[in-house]
């Protein structure tokens, strides 16, 4: 948004992902983003400044009329194609949104790239605000009752984002174990 340039950009997460791999991770995830250009530059500056593995993952929205943006307008095939393009070796969808959203994207993902692996950290549902508190209306059964079609739909690793605890958690493993 032309408050830093795309040099300086780089140059922070330069900085941020070589101390990380000085700190001993071997991973570097890069997540909730919204514009596709700050992952793009994220991306690049972990793999030609780690050895890490890069995973990446933006936040989408479902829009009027059917399909998810981010909020700067970037679909999940966009961020596919660009975000491999950059180099990550993972890409995928967290937070915002409940599991049944997710199985759209997805599928959008799995469109253009059925090869990648796929992420998926669903919200426990929409926040909402109640007496002051934010609460996450989607239960652990809610979550892992759709699992199966997240899998089936093309993610390759499944888990939580605000809202879930070890609760829902465990209910998604327990799914995954069945399979």
């Amino acid at each position: 948004m032309e408050e830093v340039t795309e040099e300086e950009l780089y140059e922070a997460f330069k900085e941020q992902c070589m101390a990380l791999e000085a700190g001993g991770v071997n991973a570097i995830m890069i997540e909730t983003m919204t514009d596709l250009d700050e992952a793009r530059i994220a991306v690049k500056a972990a793999k030609e400044n780690t050895s890490c593995e890069v995973f990446c993952t933006m936040t989408f929205e479902k829009i009027i009329g059917g399909g998810f943006r981010t909020m700067m307008g970037i679909s999940p095939s966009e961020m596919a194609e660009s975000l491999v393009e950059a180099g990550a070796d993972l890409i995928g969808t967290n937070c915002g949104n409940g599991m049944k959203d997710m199985i759209g994207m997805v599928k959008e993902i799995r469109s253009v790239n059925p090869t990648i692996p796929v992420l998926v950290h669903a919200n426990a549902g929409m926040p909402r605000l109640l007496d002051g508190v934010t609460t996450f209306p989607e239960t652990p059964e809610d979550m892992a009752s759709r699992v199966k079609d997240i899998i089936a739909a093309g993610a390759n690793i499944v888990g939580g984002c605000c809202g879930t605890t070890p609760a829902h958690i465990r209910k998604v493993r327990e799914v995954v174990n069945a399979l």
